[in-house]
């Protein structure tokens, strides 16, 4: 699928892991989702038959079933429990979108980096014996992108996680050896092991000219 096109179909996704992201006026591309095993795409479309709000990437290899807008249609219109569940996974975009423009707007670059780790990790992490492997394969710029931030950014806040001892990255890797270190992040508490005035490590995100805390 891509941002801009006139098809109905729908996917749904069997095994796998794709991106979802979609491009600014400017050229900024901004990575709105990762969606895996069990989740639908393109319903939007179907439903409205607007042009495709996103472009959809594979991460991996990818088993999906595909079936047409009209299809799709008629199955909501006849099943009233389906499109109960349809109407429940889009209020559930929705809250992750709000949570999403909340953390833009109020935590700094490392906060919302230890946010998405941690969510992540939940959703895709693979237990070690002492580490969470976080198994996708995601750039640092795609990190950038999902956390609404430049990659040099994004680069700072890696490395001072792995300071902290929080998490060891490698390429397109990354592994969480202290989660409990991001969770205090996360909650908001960046100063039990973060000291965020420090001059050594500035927060200023240059691609959008915005000073983070």
């Amino acid at each position: 699928m891509h941002e801009g096109e006139r098809s109905e179909y729908v996917v749904v996704i069997e095994a796998g892991r794709v991106k979802v992201t979609s491009t600014a006026a400017s050229g900024k591309q901004a990575l709105l989702a990762i969606r895996g095993p069990g989740d639908l795409i393109g319903e939007f479309s179907a439903i409205d038959g607007r042009a495709r709000s996103a472009t959809v990437t594979a991460l991996s290899s990818v088993t999906a079933t595909s079936v047409s807008g009209s299809a799709f249609r008629d199955l909501l219109i006849g099943d009233g429990k389906i499109a109960f569940t349809l109407l429940q996974l889009v209020v559930n975009r929705l809250r992750e979108a709000d949570v999403q423009r909340l953390e833009f707007g109020a935590y700094s670059v490392t906060e919302r980096i230890a946010r998405l780790l941690i969510d992540y990790a939940r959703r895709y992490g693979e237990r070690g014996d002492d580490r969470v492997i976080i198994a996708m394969a995601l750039s640092q710029e795609e990190l950038a992108h999902a956390a609404g931030a430049s990659r040099e950014a994004v680069s700072k806040a890696l490395k001072r996680l792995r300071d902290l001892g929080a998490v060891r990255t490698g390429r397109r890797r990354v592994e969480l050896l202290r989660p409990d270190l991001l969770a205090d992040i996360v909650e908001g508490l960046p100063s039990v092991h973060l000291d965020a005035d420090t001059a050594g490590y500035p927060e200023k995100d240059e691609s959008t000219h915005t000073v983070w805390r």
